[in-house]
């Protein structure tokens, strides 16, 4: 599960990434949104808190690192959110 993370907060802000998490998300089950988002972060919600706590960046303390992957998340959420607009 950790791999997994690890690729999804890896995966560069690309087309080529956003297909990626498009195929992934295309893989949960047919639920309503929420029920989505919440069974996706019971899946991943121990490997962050690992991946958090694992990750050693100098000059960096655990709620600075967290704070960087929200950072890149709401940019991924946005580049979805583009490319979403771009193909309706």
């Amino acid at each position: 599960m950790l791999a997994q993370l690890i690729i999804c907060v890896m995966v560069t802000v690309s087309s080529e990434g956003a297909d990626l998490m498009s195929d992934i998300a295309s893989q949960i089950p047919e639920f309503g949104y929420d029920e989505r988002v919440m069974i996706c972060r019971k899946q991943i919600e121990k490997a962050v808190y690992q991946f958090i706590a694992n990750t050693k960046v100098e000059g960096c303390d655990p709620a600075e690192v967290a704070m960087a992957i929200a950072d890149i998340a709401d940019d991924y959420i946005l580049l979805l959110a583009q490319k979403r607009n771009l193909t309706h």
